[in-house]
């Protein structure tokens, strides 16, 4: 079934036969949709109800969270039931990304899930093209979801992002303070008068060092640091912590969760002022973390004893370096799932980084195509003197072949999001090729991407 931009409306309804209708959320279902997670959110039947993701569920309806509102959940319900429970939904989260230095809106499905009693019924296909239509009619020109293994893959997405790669110090490595010394920095919570200083701080970050990476704008700042510290299921979300120096001044930020849920306390982001040595921070950071961490509670009683810190700051980081012989914990992460519908719109929409790219370079001033065969489709790249002028779906025909080079469907998300070189794919795909590969390297570069998690 094609999909219309009709599926995106919140009035949209779907029969779907045996008392099953599709329907965008409003905030009148949270609490099904929340009990509907928490039970089919476990690792096995005799688990108990997952009160964490039925929070979460209650935190993006409440309306509070920039991200996504209460209307924003598209789900199944079976109204031949008592009650019309919900048993399936996806809810679309909102979110901007930089590709170089240009910015671009995404889209996140998140908290999937469909009733094990209703599977295999094509309900999380149907909601697929709901979140898909919505996001298409906001104008967002990718998707993007973390989530379980190939599952993903079915509805139009290939791993092509670095997700949750990290470093990692045991607390017994972690120097110890001398008898007598003053703390270079400490951690401290953050509040809202500070964040005109973390603003500032995370303006000043290099994102032409990534090829992705993610704004994290006022409103979610505000929300992060003040919104929300009222709700209930405040614990499920990650605390902000400054950086502050002997002198008292802010000189970064980290967030780090509110409850540990294993061995290990978790820095999942951290932004820090330029010009700073963090070699000389390091060691007074790791004490504070380790402080902190030692004060939150576990989630379980039953949870493994503190004895490290992880920071999951992608696959490059300053503070990788910095940590140097210390960090001997290395976390290889996992990867983002990445749509594109759209391929030329996206690419006509990150042109000016591609013709970046060609200055100073080895084809600066390239004219000519650059065609690419997917097997089931193409792109053709038009340049003058430069300046991409064309960017259009293409196929050869079979008699008059003329490609620049091959893909396999959805791989080269791989190489225009900079998560695989040419060379690293040719590995893995014996039927990845390029011709001139100085202007694809050039132009589609292997590349470190930040893009984190809201």
């Amino acid at each position: 079934m094609s999909i219309t931009l009709d599926i995106a409306a919140a009035d949209y309804t779907r029969d779907l036969g045996d008392g099953l209708i599709a329907h965008w959320s409003t905030a009148a279902d949270t609490e099904k949709i929340a009990q509907a997670a928490g039970q089919v959110f476990r690792g096995k039947e005799s688990d108990p109800f997952n009160d964490r993701l039925a929070n979460a569920v209650r935190v993006y309806m409440s309306g509070r969270i920039p991200i996504m509102g209460p209307d924003d959940y598209a789900i199944v319900e079976d109204r031949n039931k008592e009650g019309n429970p919900v048993v399936a939904g996806i809810c679309l989260q909102r979110m901007e990304w930089y590709y170089d230095d240009i910015p671009f809106k995404m889209s996140r499905p998140e908290i999937v899930f469909s009733h094990p009693d209703y599977r295999n019924r094509g309900l999380v296909r149907t909601l697929f093209e709901f979140v898909h239509a919505r996001s298409a009619a906001e104008g967002r020109l990718l998707d993007g979801i973390t989530g379980i293994y190939y599952f993903y893959r079915q509805f139009g997405y290939e791993y092509a992002l670095d997700l949750d790669s990290g470093k990692g110090v045991y607390l017994t490595s972690i120097p110890k303070a001398k008898e007598g010394e003053v703390e270079l920095y400490t951690l401290r919570e953050a509040t809202e008068t500070d964040l005109p200083q973390m603003q500032a701080i995370y303006a000043q970050r290099d994102r032409s060092s990534h090829a992705v990476s993610t704004l994290v704008d006022q409103d979610y700042m505000q929300w992060l640091v003040e919104d929300w510290h009222d709700h209930p299921a405040r614990a499920e979300f990650p605390s902000t912590q400054i950086i502050v120096d002997a002198q008292g001044q802010v000189q970064g930020w980290l967030s780090v969760p509110m409850q540990r849920r294993g061995r290990s306390l978790n820095v999942w982001s951290m932004y820090t002022r330029p010009h700073l040595n963090l070699q000389a921070m390091l060691s007074s950071l790791l004490r504070a973390l380790q402080s902190y961490g030692q004060q939150i509670p576990a989630y379980k009683p039953d949870t493994e004893a503190f004895s490290e810190i992880k920071f999951y700051l992608g696959q490059q980081h300053p503070v990788y370096e910095a940590l140097g012989s210390v960090a001997t914990i290395t976390e290889p992460g996992y990867a983002w799932y990445i749509r594109i519908a759209d391929l030329p719109r996206f690419i006509r929409h990150i042109a000016p980084a591609l013709e970046k790219r060609l200055l100073n370079s080895p084809v600066e001033g390239f004219t000519g195509e650059l065609k690419l065969d997917f097997y089931r489709g193409g792109l053709r790249l038009a340049f003058k003197e430069g300046r991409l002028e064309t960017v259009e779906d293409w196929r050869s025909t079979v008699m008059n072949y003329s490609a620049d080079g091959g893909f396999p469907p959805l791989a080269f998300f791989k190489a225009l999001l900079g998560y695989r070189s040419l060379a690293e794919l040719r590995q893995s795909y014996p039927d990845a090729w390029v011709n001139n590969e100085v202007l694809f390297n050039t132009l589609f570069p292997a590349k470190p991407s930040w893009a984190i998690v809201l």
